[in-house]
C-alpha cells in the first residue's frame, strides 16, 4: 500500500517541491546509469564508474536534505511513511482497514513543522513534535467516536500562526466557544461583537470564550493594527493563508483545527460571521435541548438540492472541473451556524482527505459533513437574512446577517433592555 501526503496552501507555494526533486533525482539516476553501462566493457573502469555513481548519489542525498524546506524534512517525511506503511500493511494483513489513533496522526501531520511568519517573529506556534502528540491525544480520547482510515491526505492544512491564543480556554470548563471568521481589516465590526453579544465570554469567562479567525494580509499598517489588537484584546487567532473570500474555506477549517487542538474538551462551537447578531441566550438553550437527544449534530439554515452555479462570471460560479456533480450535498448557511465540538473534531479530521471549495459552508457543512457522518438540523431561528435591527425581532430569533456596527449595538440594547415591550 502507497501512502502519499501533498498540501494544499492555495496563495502559499512551496519553493521546492516533493515532485520536483524525485523527477531530478530519477533523471541523474538514469543518466548517471547510462553512463556505467556503455563503460561496462572495461571491468576495472567499470568499478570506478560504479563507485562515482554511489558516492555522487550520498552526495546528491546530503545537498537535497539542506535545502529541503524546515516543512518538508525528507528524513522526517521517509521515517514517518515507513512506520504508517507498516502499520498499514499489518492493519490489511489482519482483515482491518482501520489504523489506530495514535499512528494515524503520524501519517498526517509527521512532516507539517511550523515556521515563524516575517510579520511577527515571536508568535506563538506549535513544534511539529507537539502538534503531532496533541492530535495524537485529541483522536485517542474520541477513537470510539471517529472511524481512523489510512487515505491519501490532500490538504494537511499546514499554515502557521501569526497570533494564537492558546490557552483561550486553559483551567476553565467552556461549554460553547463562539468562533468569528473575520476580514483582516474589520476593525470596527469586531469591536462591536465584543461590546454587544460577545460580552458573554466576559461575564461567564468558564463557559464562553470569544475569538476571531483571520488570514493574513500583506499590508503591514493593517497588520500592525492586528498585531495590537491582539495583544490588547487577547482574542485574535490569526494564520499565514492570504485573507480573501476564495479562502474563507481555511478560516473554517482554521476554526475546527482551533478547537481540536486547544479546547477539545468544549461542548459546542457557534460559526458565525463578523456582521451576524447573535443571541446568545437562545442559542444556548437551543444547543441545551438538542444536546439531550444524542452528541453528535450541526444546525443551523438548512439548504436542500442546491444546484452548483455554471455561469461563468456568477459570484458563486462552480466549473466542473472543482466539482462535477450535478447537485450540492445538504448544507447549511455558512452565515451562521452551530456544532458540538465532537462534530467539529469529525470535519477536522475529514479535511485531511478533501480538497476545499471556495464556497466554505458547502465544503464544511456539506461535503464535510455527509462524509464524517454528521447530521445536519434546521433550525428557523437561525436566518441568513437581513432582519429588522430591533431587540423585539431578534428576541424569538438567534441570528440575523447583514448588520453594521451601529445596527449591532442597537439589537443589544434593546434585547436585553428589562422594560422591553413586544407586540406578540
Amino acid at each position: 500500500m502507497e501512502l502519499r501526503l501533498t498540501t494544499t496552501t492555495y496563495d502559499s507555494v512551496s519553493p521546492v517541491t516533493e515532485k520536483g526533486r524525485r523527477s531530478r533525482e530519477m533523471i541523474f539516476k538514469r543518466r548517471t546509469l547510462e553512463c556505467c553501462v556503455r563503460l561496462s566493457s572495461n571491468r576495472v573502469v567499470f568499478i570506478a564508474a560504479a563507485l562515482l555513481f554511489v558516492s555522487c548519489f550520498s552526495a546528491m542525498n546530503v545537498l537535497r536534505d539542506r535545502l529541503s524546506p524546515p516543512s518538508e524534512k525528507p528524513s522526517v517525511f521517509r521515517e514517518a511513511m515507513r512506520n504508517v506503511t507498516k502499520a498499514a500493511r499489518l492493519d490489511t494483513a489482519s482483515g482491518s482497514s482501520h489504523m489506530s489513533a495514535t499512528q494515524h496522526p503520524r501519517l498526517l501531520l509527521r512532516y507539517v513543522k511550523e515556521k515563524p511568519f516575517p510579520h511577527n517573529k515571536s508568535a506563538s506556534h506549535l513544534s511539529g513534535e507537539k502538534y503531532i502528540s496533541d492530535l495524537a491525544s485529541i483522536l485517542a480520547r474520541f477513537h470510539s467516536r471517529v472511524a481512523v482510515r489510512a487515505r491519501r491526505v490532500v490538504n494537511a492544512h499546514s499554515f502557521n500562526y501569526i497570533n494564537n491564543v492558546p490557552d483561550a480556554c486553559t483551567g476553565k470548563t467552556v461549554e460553547t466557544l463562539l468562533g468569528v471568521p473575520s476580514r483582516v481589516d474589520s476593525f470596527t465590526q469586531r469591536q462591536a461583537i465584543r461590546e454587544t453579544w460577545g460580552q458573554f465570554s466576559t461575564v461567564d469567562t468558564n463557559k464562553v470564550v470569544l475569538l476571531f479567525f483571520l488570514g493574513s494580509t500583506r499590508d503591514k499598517n493593517i497588520q500592525e493594527k492586528v498585531a495590537v489588537e491582539a495583544q490588547k484584546h487577547g482574542d485574535i487567532v490569526q494564520e499565514t493563508f492570504i485573507d480573501s473570500y476564495r479562502n474563507l474555506s481555511l478560516k473554517s477549517v482554521a476554526l475546527v483545527r482551533w478547537v481540536s487542538l486547544y479546547c477539545p474538551d468544549s461542548t459546542f462551537v457557534l460559526k458565525a460571521d463578523d456582521d451576524m447578531y447573535i443571541n446568545v441566550p437562545r442559542l444556548l438553550s437551543r444547543l441545551r435541548a438538542q444536546f439531550d437527544k444524542g452528541p453528535l449534530f450541526m444546525m443551523g439554515t438548512l439548504h436542500l438540492n442546491s444546484r452548483p452555479f455554471r455561469t461563468k462570471g456568477h459570484k458563486w460560479f462552480m466549473p466542473p472541473s472543482e466539482y462535477r456533480q450535478k447537485l450540492y450535498p445538504n448544507y447549511l448557511s455558512g452565515t451562521a451556524y452551530a456544532m458540538t465540538t465532537t462534530a467539529a473534531l469529525r470535519l477536522y479530521v475529514e479535511s485531511f482527505y478533501v480538497r476545499p471549495l471556495f464556497l466554505e459552508d458547502v465544503y464544511l457543512t456539506g461535503i464535510l459533513a455527509d462524509k464524517a457522518s454528521v447530521p445536519r438540523i434546521s433550525d428557523m431561528e437561525f436566518s441568513a437574512q437581513k432582519i429588522e435591527p430591533t431587540g423585539c425581532k431578534f428576541k424569538t430569533h438567534i441570528s440575523g446577517h447583514h448588520n453594521t456596527p451601529e445596527e449591532i449595538r442597537k439589537i443589544h440594547a434593546e434585547l436585553f433592555d428589562p422594560d422591553l415591550r413586544c407586540k406578540k
